[in-house]
């Protein structure tokens, strides 16, 4: 059964000290109090733009900042009230909304110094700040004064509403002009130009758009916000396949912080790592060679994979090497070389392509070389479990009997590395829970290691 995940590890916030900037679009100030009521430990909310009445109303507690000192130390104590105040309302109830003059119906910023200052005392646990404006449009790119980031900020997390796709950028947008520009799209088509995927990807990762102002040593995980129907979301996996294209961003919430449960999925990268190594000593000759329609039996598992929502594929030749390699490039697929694919050519390959894997890249999706008739649809439902949930590793089931393809969290990689010449990757999946995914298709079940099933089940 999958385990739902809760903001606090969708965001990597299972533990502070953290300094948490918000910006973009609308959904800031939701994500600012949810995080706030579920985050460990003491919480200081805070802005360094403005906040309305309205907004301020949704918190505990509420603290005006007045100038003074703000480490709770016996000196700032002395010197005037804001601290111990801070560290009383701290103490009752949790967490403590920190503002500054309020006018009116809206509270200014706090100065940009505060926000650090605040995680240096000794009773907070996290800070979270709205470090941006959008009057409550779904997306934005921010003009010269903007967003107001702390220099010790530790996460920025860029927020975007998926509402704004396929909408007129002049009214879906704050600041339309400016977004334009990054773009490099003429002024006089705000009016009908509809945001696409990729320009609202393009947006986020722009360093005068998400990327402004990013502390170079803060993490970036953005949140695609108010993902409510099936169409909805494979448009958000679409705009985080773009956004996790950039170094820099360590993986994608996609969700809506007005439903429950508010993360619907968590996109992280996934690398489909094709095992076509082995010599087929059972067939008699190469499978992954012989024929299937109008390609082999490989190009077909390949043009399934390249069709499906994994983010990267990876062949693992051996035996008859520049066969395999030559169908992969065709496919435009990179290949590497397993040296040993005599001594255990499962393992010994899939632990080649985990010693040459990138460290951004959170899960292998291990496909057998010899499964053709593995779907794009079924490889889509195992990457779904994986976002969806928090397990670590995940199998198709067809009629309760386990099949592949298999993925493999980046939590077990090390452990895969050490399994000795002789072991399986199988032996991974029986000492730990695995999730099983229910699939319609006995194809997860069948391999071609006799002639007699190839004839049966080639087209």
């Amino acid at each position: 059964m999958s385990k739902p995940w809760p903001l606090t590890a969708a965001f990597d916030l299972s533990a502070g000290p953290g300094l948490v900037a918000i910006v973009g679009g609308g959904g800031k100030t939701s994500l600012l109090f949810a995080l706030a009521e579920i985050l460990p430990g003491n919480v200081v909310i805070t802005t360094t733009t403005r906040i309305f009445a309205a907004q301020m109303s949704l918190a505990t507690a509420v603290l005006q900042f007045n100038h003074e000192p703000v480490l709770n130390t016996v000196e700032a104590e002395t010197k005037g009230a804001f601290a111990a105040e801070l560290a009383q309302l701290l103490e009752q109830a949790g967490s403590c909304l920190v503002v500054g003059t309020v006018q009116g119906d809206k509270a200014h910023g706090v100065p940009l110094q505060l926000p650090g200052q605040l995680l240096a005392r000794s009773d907070v646990d996290f800070v979270l700040v709205e470090a941006d404006g959008s009057r409550m449009r779904p997306i934005k790119a921010p003009a010269a004064h903007e967003p107001v980031i702390p220099l010790e900020t530790t996460l920025v997390v860029p927020v975007v509403g998926i509402d704004a796709l396929n909408s007129p950028l002049n009214v879906t947008a704050h600041r339309p002009e400016k977004i334009a520009a990054l773009l490099n799209l003429p002024l006089d088509l705000m009016q009908q130009h509809l945001l696409t995927e990729a320009e609202i990807a393009a947006v986020l990762v722009h360093p005068a758009g998400g990327f402004k102002g990013v502390p170079s040593a803060a993490a970036v995980i953005p949140l695609i916000n108010k993902v409510e129907t099936a169409v909805q979301l494979q448009s958000a996996r679409k705009i985080s396949r773009h956004l996790l294209q950039h170094p820099r961003i360590k993986q994608v919430v996609i969700g809506a912080l007005k439903t429950k449960p508010p993360v619907v999925e968590v996109q992280r990268r996934v690398t489909a790592v094709v095992l076509a190594a082995g010599q087929s000593k059972r067939m008699g000759q190469t499978k992954q060679l012989l024929p299937w329609g109008d390609t082999t039996v490989l190009g077909q598992v390949l043009r399934n994979v390249k069709k499906s929502a994994i983010h990267d594929i990876l062949v693992i030749s051996g035996y008859e090497a520049e066969k395999i390699e030559a169908i992969a490039t065709a496919e435009g697929i990179s290949t590497i070389h397993n040296p040993r694919y005599e001594f255990g050519e499962m393992l010994s390959s899939l632990q080649t392509a985990v010693t040459h894997l990138p460290p951004h890249i959170d899960a292998v999706l291990v496909i057998l070389a010899d499964q053709p008739q593995v779907t794009p649809s079924i490889i889509d439902q195992l990457l779904s479990a994986y976002w969806q949930g928090q397990n670590k590793l995940v199998a198709p089931v067809f009629n309760g009997q386990r099949g592949n393809p298999v993925l493999i969290d980046r939590m077990h990689f090390a452990e895969l590395l050490d399994l000795p010449v002789g072991a399986a990757p199988r032996d991974l999946l029986k000492r730990y829970p695995v999730q099983h995914v229910p699939v319609e298709m006995d194809a997860v079940l069948k391999d071609l290691d006799e002639w007699a099933t190839y004839v049966r089940e080639r087209p």
